[in-house]
């Protein structure tokens, strides 16, 4: 599919293209032995990414970033989904899910100490906030922060952990009981905690479909000290720290939508006119030409969404960006089920012939989006909120 479109400047137009043999070229050969159990590979993309300067789109220049902006991260999160989703999602959890709020929160002498390593690729992180029982609804975490001098202990579990199992560094999200407050909301405070700290445990790494060669954990904290230096914004500010990032974060995972698809539209399109039955392209019957023709209308609309919410967050309106971020995201990801199907349906055997293929691969991402990052009906849900009480003022 043609990279031109017009609400690109051309800055992002040359970027677009530029990137995109580029990754071809260097992060397509790893993908492979990466999906199939070599992290190492995945560690060596993020270091090449790195040097290619896609890891710091959002972070400032005076810690390595380029300040280019979440437009900029939008691009990136697309190009490199379309090589692989895993090895995208480990990019974007590492320099955007945990960036963000580092860059935002964290003391400068933390930002200062982490944020240069993480846009290197010398260091991966992660966010540490889904719980068994929180997952959509926050409040209802149970890990729990107690104070000790101006000390903070962890104790609790987590699961779901994109990155979780190879992190070198984590934002962990718990419940700070000495706040008094009614409202659990008021309560959740994040800390930055170094892997290799005292008490931290990687219980177990899933095997999640769609995920192959990404680490996604369950991790346990058992009295995990954590000094004062390593809170995030002020105590009982996590609730808010995280709102802030998710929009980010759905923005990012709404452009990987996008590039999953294109991926598997453009494989597809490609075999309708090579394949031939009954004397003709199989791109010639209507039934597998109007499924393409909407594919490619779906695609190019919710990447219009995903760069218009990109374009609010970059103007500091955190009026609009809300709900912008949240329908490119309930979109991207109903897009991708349906594209990505329709995709297997065009190959048929050639698609399910190889578990590595990117059509494969690609199909096995779609229900992860839809559960990433808020899932998809919640989407919905902030979509109506946000209508009701424009309709109330």
């Amino acid at each position: 599919m043609s990279n031109d479109c017009f609400f690109y400047t051309e800055e992002e137009r040359q970027f677009k293209e530029e990137l995109r043999p580029w990754l071809e070229e260097n992060i397509a050969p790893l993908v492979k032995p990466a999906i199939t159990g070599d992290y190492d590979k995945v560690r060596q993309a993020l270091k090449l990414m790195a040097k290619k300067n896609l890891l710091g789109s959002i972070h400032s220049k005076e810690y390595g970033g380029t300040e280019k902006g979440v437009a900029w991260e939008s691009i990136i999160a697309e190009e490199s989904a379309r090589i692989n989703g895993a090895i995208e999602m480990t990019r974007l959890v590492s320099a955007t899910l945990f960036g963000v709020p580092i860059s935002k929160h964290a003391k400068p002498e933390l930002r200062k100490k982490y944020i240069p390593k993480i846009i290197k690729g010398e260091m991966i992180g992660a966010i540490a906030m889904t719980e068994k029982n929180a997952g959509s609804d926050l409040t209802r975490m149970q890990t729990r922060i107690d104070k000790d001098g101006d000390d903070y202990i962890i104790n609790g579990s987590k699961r779901f952990i994109t990155n979780g199992g190879k992190a070198d560094i984590l934002s962990v999200y718990g419940v700070l009981e000495t706040l008094d407050e009614k409202n659990p909301r008021k309560k959740i405070t994040g800390l930055l905690v170094e892997s290799k700290t005292p008490g931290f445990k990687v219980v177990r790494e899933f095997d999640l479909a769609g995920m192959e060669g990404a680490s996604v954990a369950e991790l346990e904290f058992k009295d995990v000290r954590v000094p004062p230096e390593n809170l995030l914004g002020k105590e009982g500010q996590g609730f808010w720290i995280l709102m802030d990032e998710l929009v980010v974060e759905r923005i990012g995972m709404a452009a990987a939508c996008v590039g999953h698809s294109e991926a598997a539209f453009d494989r597809a399109m490609k075999h309708a006119q090579e394949r031939e039955q009954f004397k003709r392209p199989i791109y010639g019957f209507e039934g597998v030409s109007f499924r393409l023709a909407g594919d490619y209308s779906k695609i190019r609309a919710v990447r219009l969404q995903t760069l218009e919410a990109a374009r609010y967050v970059d103007a500091g309106d955190e009026v609009t960006a809300p709900i912008a971020s949240s329908m490119a995201f309930a979109n991207g990801t109903e897009m991708e089920l349906s594209v990505t199907n329709h995709a297997l349906q065009t190959l048929a055997g050639e698609a399910i012939t190889d578990r590595t293929g990117l059509v494969m691969c690609a199909h096995r991402m779609a229900p992860v989006m839809w559960v990433v990052g808020g899932t998809t009906d919640i989407q919905k849900f902030i979509i109506q909120r946000e209508l009701v009480k424009r309709i109330k003022k």
